[in-house]
């Protein structure tokens, strides 16, 4: 064979060769690619989420506050409802539901966009399940299924403790929220959110390119969340909200009308709420807490519409013992009474605290700083030679306002021109007390450096007055008599003033406030032991410690306190309660009409040895004698003589601004 031939030959082979690659190629890249890329479509995984049951919330002895009911529910599966089928599965559900087609196409078509099971008929009855179930093949896509419902058993009772749960907010899915999830929205349901709503499950499913599922891979089932136990005590917080509603009712009818609706034009002065603490003066735990009016939280689990929210009262949804914000008035007397006595304060014209000077009806005090030049006492007579502890017991202003007076005439410009300032932070007043519930404020607590911020920073706060630049500084002295008298910019919360009560009578510790025990896993591990902390001890010594128990004693056992009328039918154990009333005023009177008034009063008992401390504010109430102190008397009556002992609530006396 010659050379040229062999060299064609040898092109030919190499032709065909190459032919047969290019073929293959073709077929691997092109035939066989597509039959690959078809295969990975056929087996593209998927999840859906199913939802787990809530963690129980319980009193401190059990009593269930928040379960969960599992209900059997229709549920739509977005991922297995083809179009194919769509129209004549409407038609079957919206017959066996007795819904409008329009809701269950609705239904229908957010499952699929979501791709996500969910529920057409929340509760099912019995035959409606076991209907679904026999006939599973005429609803493709349909599934009976237990779903947890979030329940309150006691309604409304500690409602502002236990909180609500809701649909997450914008805010909430920017957080990495989950659009179907319930979040806790308010009180213990909110602040342990990520311990009580537990692990949702998971179903893995194997679906096609239009998401039409072949078949399920796996299912995880849901784990249920962890439970918590409260320090609250059901049984007290029905006397606090009953007695808070009694007493709101009383000052309604001291208005002139039982009937009247808070905030309307043609009555604005309608007592608007009332708000109580009850704190377990030993270790910071709250035994019970509420504001009423209040709100079922039952309300809110299948979704509340627009209309349902206007019905509610303004502010229902507000926990005001941590959120609201009083001035405290004569109750903060006895911060300034334990600064006197700590720091060496006596009046003008006394050489010491036992020494009486006259409670007058007026003060005058020659300022030169733009302050009030006359101060008038809420009697409208002279009250007698007082010393302090009369003084307190008769909530004589003039006597407090003389030692704020010493205060600033001895120490302005100076840093102990700020010590009852001082005293009142370090009670805890003026900052939040870290209780575990969501929203709580701070208060304020005035001063020369915070009202000279607020001249720069926050003008709104101040009247035109204060800001001429010719003076030098817009805080007064007659800033700092108001302060004395919890008025002025003074302002606590409910739980700020229980708090800061149970400091000075238990010797001096600032307990952290709590309202949960103990939180305890599905399988009863305890995750969290919570033991009372303590914020600070403040010094306080026994000489200011038994007389200001002494004193408070007086307030409500002696014929001139300003809590006697109040407590007059007590009955047994009278003599081992204390208390401070308090008034302050929120609208001045005019000669068009009389001014309106907080109710406030502060209790302690047993007042020998104290483990409560009470506190209770009507808004708009009228004065702390006559209807915020008869509204702790049942509280009171309760924890010192039991249930029998509770008697009802008659209006006290009219006692001090």
């Amino acid at each position: 064979m010659t050379t040229g031939w062999r060299i064609g030959v040898l092109g030919v082979s190499f032709l065909v060769l190459f032919g047969l690659l290019t073929l293959r190629l073709w077929q691997i890249q092109i035939t066989e690619a597509e039959e690959s890329l078809n295969a990975a479509e056929n087996n593209q995984i998927d999840f859906a989420a199913t939802p787990a049951p809530r963690g129980e919330i319980r009193d401190r002895n059990g009593a269930l506050l928040a379960g969960t009911n599992p209900l059997l529910s229709a549920m739509i599966d977005g991922q297995v409802v083809s179009a194919s089928i769509e129209e004549e599965l409407i038609a079957k559900l919206a017959a066996f539901s007795g819904l409008d087609p329009v809701d269950v196409e609705f239904v229908i078509d957010q499952a699929q966009l979501r791709g996500e099971r969910i529920a057409l008929v929340d509760e099912l009855s019995h035959e409606q399940a076991v209907f679904l179930i026999e006939h599973a093949e005429d609803f493709p896509g349909v599934s009976v299924e237990p779903q947890p419902e979030r329940t309150y058993p006691l309604g409304s009772l500690a409602a502002d403790i236990v909180g609500y749960i809701g649909k997450p907010t914008v805010s909430d899915v920017d957080g990495g929220a989950d659009l179907t999830e319930l979040l806790g929205k308010a009180g213990v349901e909110r602040q342990y959110n990520a311990l009580l709503a537990g692990t949702p499950g998971v179903i893995k499913y194997r679906v096609d390119a239009q998401r039409n599922v072949l078949e399920v891979l796996n299912e995880e089932s849901p784990a249920p969340g962890a439970s918590i136990r409260l320090t609250i005590d059901v049984e007290l917080q029905r006397v606090l909200e009953d007695s808070l509603m009694r007493g709101l009712q009383l000052a309604r009818e001291d208005h002139g009308d039982p009937q009247c609706v808070p905030g309307l034009k043609e009555d604005p002065f309608c007592p608007v709420r009332a708000v109580g603490v009850v704190l377990d003066a030993t270790n910071g735990e709250v035994l019970a807490m509420a504001s009423v009016p209040t709100y079922d939280p039952n309300l809110f689990v299948a979704g509340v519409s627009q209309t349902q929210l206007d019905a509610l009262p303004e502010g229902v949804l507000v926990n005001f013992a941590v959120t609201g914000e009083y001035a405290p008035a004569s109750t903060f007397k006895a911060v300034t009474y334990v600064t006197s006595m700590e720091e060496g304060i006596t009046p003008e014209g006394a050489a010491s605290l036992e020494e009486p000077i006259l409670c007058s009806r007026r003060l005058e005090k020659r300022f030169t700083d733009g302050s009030a030049q006359v101060w008038n006492n809420w009697t409208s007579r002279d009250d007698g030679e007082q010393d302090i502890h009369t003084a307190l017991m008769r909530s004589c202003n003039v006597y407090f306002w003389e030692l704020a007076w010493s205060i600033w005439e001895e120490n302005k410009n100076t840093p102990d021109e700020d010590m009852l300032q001082r005293w009142a932070r370090d009670l805890g007043m003026g900052s939040q007390s870290a209780i575990d519930l969501p929203f709580e404020k701070s208060g304020i607590i005035p001063d020369r450096t915070l009202f000279e911020d607020w001249a720069v920073n926050a003008r709104f706060r101040l009247d035109e007055a204060r800001l001429d630049p010719q003076l030098s500084s817009p805080w007064f002295g007659g800033d700092l008599l108001q302060a004395a008298v919890g008025q002025g910019s003074v302002l606590v919360t409910p739980l700020q003033l229980a708090n800061a009560y149970a400091a000075m009578v238990n010797g001096g510790d600032l307990w952290e406030p709590q309202v949960v025990q103990q939180v305890v896993a599905p399988d009863g591990t305890v995750i969290l032991d919570v033991q009372p902390r303590l914020t600070r001890n403040v010094d306080i010594s026994d000489t200011t410690l038994i007389s200001l128990r002494r004193d408070l004693q007086e307030v409500v056992n002696n014929r001139r306190g300003t809590a006697f009328k109040a407590f007059e039918d007590f009955g047994e154990n009278k003599d081992k309660v204390g208390g401070k009333t308090g008034t302050a005023e929120v609208i001045k009177a005019t000669q068009e009409s009389d001014g309106v008034q907080t109710a406030l009063f502060v209790a302690v008992a047993p007042i020998d040895d104290p483990k409560y401390v009470v506190v209770i504010v009507i808004e708009r109430g009228g004065s702390g004698g006559r209807v915020a102190a008869p509204t702790a008397k049942p509280v009171l009556q309760y924890l010192l003589n039991g249930p029998d002992g509770i008697t009802q609530i008659d209006p006290g006396e009219d006692s001090e601004r």
